[in-house]
């Protein structure tokens, strides 16, 4: 009996440890959305313009109208005249009189406006004008953290187990969090939240792959969809603490010390019992499935516990023996595939899906209800994608959605220049469309890599949407050259990742790989002497009659979802 099959005939789709172990999963998972997304507030630049120095004065107050005039030069921004937040006019005699005004950068430092922002690292370290790379190069430098979390974690999760996995990136979360909050210089603070990025994706995504493992098929998109709009209900936690909270170490020290209370999983969480079969831990298999069967009020017989979990370990003794890493990714052909197009599909919708979510802050009017209205979107989005990704299949949702989110794009920057607010509503069309797509992905991605290496193939692909992140910044800064060119940057991406999805097996109610030969035959249709009705007779397609061998009966069929044509053998007995 398979590892699945095993799990499933004793414990059941989705008995009372299948969800209390989700839930878990899900209670767990805004700590991630609020740290994901921290930085639009944390990094947020309030309008500010130059620091003058005037006669009698300290320097720190608003300036008067009058004052500006004379203090502050006009600059043309999208056809209006605004007062420059980077230049003002040298302090002479002449300066109120408006003659011979000489104008400079801003000598004195800067005045932020604090009706949105009370202080932000930003304001901090002065990071505007010709510093203002410093702040695009933290955020860019946070994703950098992220990825490199996403392939840690995942390699250890699959070397060391999905618990202590878990529980060690907890920890880091906590740690790095408080300790950023109290970071006094700009350096130390970027590195400490590109570790607090690095924890927050490690406990994030191995806790998902436990609860993804322990479901069974008919309930696995529900389990994983629920974890991820656990995710996004993050957002909006985070949209109200920063309302609440306006100066950001507080905020940072705030959605640090969220995560304390998780410590104790340690008791609470169990550890997967796939992975535990897969490695060969035989023992702590049998004690975890008995628990299970406790919760489940279930009898499990000690006898087939013991045979089954035996014979599991028997067969996979040898594998279970050597260590899997990033290569076994790419050791054999069609895993191979799986990979590649992962990647490229992470890396396109990862750049997408975060510069239109950090683009929305921007979006005229009050930035903390910008951002509470687009994190329940993706809220409302996560259900939207489970009914679709049940009704209609992984590869049709994310593939067609991905579609759209490019046209979208590409509308948004045709019209962007005539006709604004319909380029913003094609822009919000597509961020809801890469929002489905994007949360569909997380979903997929654990389905198609088998339970050797399925932690490591999930931080790979992960790691690539980070690695795509940290190029959104960058992305923005193009409208510098051509304003569409953000958004047609984007629709191209999309395009891209739409293609790839298409070469990927469908994984709607079919058991998950557990090693890297199930990969290999993962997707491929098995053929039953119960599915053959007088093939020879009855064949509705214009293909060759099929050709009899000596003990062998090779047959063309197609299978009932994708409509792609096999050939496939049956020996006869």
């Amino acid at each position: 009996m398979e590892t699945h099959d095993l799990l499933q005939h004793y414990l059941g789709d989705f008995g009372t440890f299948q969800q209390y172990t989700t839930l878990l999963a899900i209670l767990v998972a805004p700590n991630f959305g609020v740290t994901v997304v921290a930085m639009t507030f944390l990094m947020a630049t309030p309008e500010h313009h130059c620091r003058v120095n005037e006669p009698g004065s300290s320097g720190e107050h608003r300036l008067s109208p009058e004052s500006l005039n004379h203090s502050i030069p006009l600059e043309n921004l999208n056809g209006r005249s605004v007062y420059s937040s980077c230049l003002m006019y040298v302090q002479t005699n002449e300066t109120k009189t408006g003659e011979n005004r000489t104008i400079t950068s801003c000598t004195h430092g800067y005045l932020y406006d604090q009706s949105q922002y009370r202080s932000t690292i930003v304001t901090e370290h002065d990071l505007v004008c010709e510093r203002t790379w410093l702040n695009e190069m933290g955020k860019s430098v946070f994703f950098v953290g992220s990825s490199l979390g996403s392939i840690v974690s995942g390699i250890a999760a699959d070397r060391f187990g999905r618990h202590p996995t878990t529980l060690l990136f907890l920890l880091l979360h906590l740690v790095f969090g408080v300790g950023a909050a109290f970071a006094t210089d700009y350096v130390t603070f970027v590195i400490l939240r590109a570790l607090v990025g690095a924890a927050g994706i490690g406990f994030y995504f191995t806790s998902l792959v436990i609860a993804i493992e322990i479901a069974g098929p008919s309930k696995r998109n529900a389990v994983g969809m629920a974890s991820v709009a656990s995710c996004a209900f993050g957002y909006v936690i985070l949209g109200f603490l920063a309302y609440l909270i306006r100066d950001w170490w507080t905020l940072q020290l705030a959605q640090a010390l969220m995560t304390a209370p998780f410590l104790c999983y340690w008791w609470l969480l169990s550890e997967s019992p796939r992975w535990l079969l897969t490695n060969n831990r035989v023992d702590e298999a049998k004690a975890v499935i008995q628990r299970a069967a406790k919760m489940n009020k279930v009898v499990i017989p000690h006898d087939a516990i013991f045979g089954e979990t035996e014979k599991l370990s028997n067969d996979s003794e040898e594998d279970s023996s050597r260590q899997y890493g990033v290569l076994d990714l790419f050791r054999k052909p069609r895993i191979r595939k799986t990979t590649m197009t992962m990647c490229i599909s992470w890396f396109a919708e990862g750049c997408v899906y975060f510069g239109l979510i950090l683009a929305s802050v921007e979006w005229a009017g009050n930035p903390y209800l910008n951002f509470i209205l687009g994190s329940l979107l993706e809220v409302f989005l996560s259900a939207v994608s489970l009914a679709a990704m049940e009704r209609w299949g992984r590869k049709p949702v994310i593939g067609g959605t991905v579609l759209v989110a490019g046209t979208c794009s590409m509308v948004s920057a045709m019209t962007k220049a005539g006709f604004p607010t319909v380029s913003r509503g094609f822009a919000l069309v597509g961020r809801g469309a890469i929002g489905i797509s994007f949360l569909s992905l997380i979903v997929y991605t654990p389905e198609v890599f088998p339970t050797v290496v399925r932690g490591t193939g999930l931080g790979l692909a992960n790691m690539c949407s980070r690695l795509g992140s940290v190029l959104t910044p960058f992305v923005s800064l193009l409208g510098d050259v051509w304003q569409p060119l953000p958004m047609v940057t984007f629709g191209t991406l999309c395009f891209v990742a739409s293609l790839a999805i298409y070469t990927l097996p469908e994984t709607l109610g079919v058991p998950l790989p557990d090693t890297l030969e199930d990969s290999e035959n993962f997707g491929r249709k098995q053929l039953h002497s119960d599915e053959i009705k007088d093939v020879s007779y009855t064949n509705p397609w214009p293909i060759p009659t099929p050709m009899k061998y000596t003990r062998r009966l090779v047959v063309f069929y197609q299978t009932a979802r994708d409509g792609d044509f096999f050939r496939s053998s049956l020996v006869l007995k």
